[in-house]
């Protein structure tokens, strides 16, 4: 695995530690610690801030009918399915005995090896209204990405985990539920929501994912409440000994730090944490309300193409960035 040299220690929206090089954190962001990245006159200001009030991977949507105004975008048009409602964490109750699983083995489509500066684009917490959105974009910049889903047990959400994997992009298991005190409370809970996910996605696209992020991150403060502070130790040593590889990020495009974050400040995020690494695993967001995400794209994919990366999906192989080692 490889990690930075040296490494700048701050705390996302999720309550999440998010570790960024020195050379590329500290030189060209100042040793700030709270505020919002602003570009002005060429010069990058960066401040972080962190509270439960902000909208990230570890809320659910807004209300429908309160969705932030934003600017449209030139992507296909948008079908009246209701998908975004699915991306909300589910509360129904299942049994003990409806799920029977030992160590997992990976039956998808076979990968392949690869070399050079690599991007991994990554989607979290879809499938939403989105989805076909920023697939319309993957498809035409002829690139693939890593979608870290959730459970949608719908006609419209089980067509697009199929259309996901139809345009060659990889699923990732998100948990089922992404509801932090349910799935945080023990190991045995966090593995019950996997396979309950597992479960549709094999009915769904014919094959469980190996691989696996974490709600919130490896690392997340919020797990704490559930499960005591080391339950994400117990956690993510449960996952690697079931055969899972999980995944964090050494890039955020920061759209979690607002219900709707500044197109310009996605865009500036990604390219300055990219400076300086051959390999980065970028955060993003697959939400219906998050507008500027599909925005901000299409630029970051030709600008990270211009830095000399070209984009794959991940797989249990790839190269990884983990907070926390179990």
């Amino acid at each position: 695995m490889s990690k930075a040299k040296e490494a700048i220690i701050r705390t996302d929206c999720n309550g999440a530690t998010v570790c960024d090089e020195e050379e590329d954190f500290l030189a060209k962001r100042g040793e700030h610690e709270m505020g919002s990245m602003i570009r002005t006159t060429g010069v990058l200001v960066t401040i972080f801030f962190s509270g439960s009030s902000l909208i990230g991977c570890s809320t659910p949507e807004l209300p429908i009918g309160k969705a932030p105004k934003s600017v449209s975008i030139e992507t296909v048009p948008l079908s009246p399915t209701g998908i975004g409602k699915t991306s909300t964490a589910s509360t129904e109750t299942y049994g003990n005995d409806e799920i029977v699983e030992s160590q997992h083995f990976y039956t998808g489509p076979p990968h392949v090896l690869s070399s050079g500066k690599i991007a991994y684009l990554t989607f979290d917490d879809g499938p939403s209204e989105s989805t076909s959105k920023i697939l319309h974009i993957l498809k035409k910049f002829g690139v693939t990405a890593t979608f870290f889903v959730i459970g949608a047990d719908t006609s419209e959400g089980r067509a697009l985990y199929k259309q996901i994997v139809a345009e060659g992009h990889a699923l990732g298991n998100h948990t089922y539920t992404h509801d932090y005190n349910r799935i945080y409370k023990s190991p045995e809970a966090f593995m019950k929501d996997v396979r309950r996910l597992d479960q549709l996605l094999e009915e769904t696209v014919g094959y469980r994912p190996d691989i696996l992020r974490f709600p919130g991150g490896s690392n997340n403060h919020l797990s704490w409440k559930p499960g005591g502070r080391g339950i994400m130790r117990k956690v993510a040593s449960e996952v690697k000994k079931e055969g899972y590889q999980y995944f964090d990020w050494n890039v955020s495009s920061t759209d979690a730090a607002a219900p709707v974050q500044a197109r310009e400040m996605i865009i500036d995020s990604v390219l300055s944490a990219s400076r300086g690494k051959k390999s980065i695993i970028v955060l993003m967001h697959d939400n219906t309300y998050k507008t500027t995400t599909l925005e901000a794209l299409p630029i970051v994919i030709k600008k990270l193409q211009a830095a000399g990366f070209h984009f794959e999906k991940l797989k249990k192989s790839s190269f990884t960035f983990q907070f926390l080692e179990p």
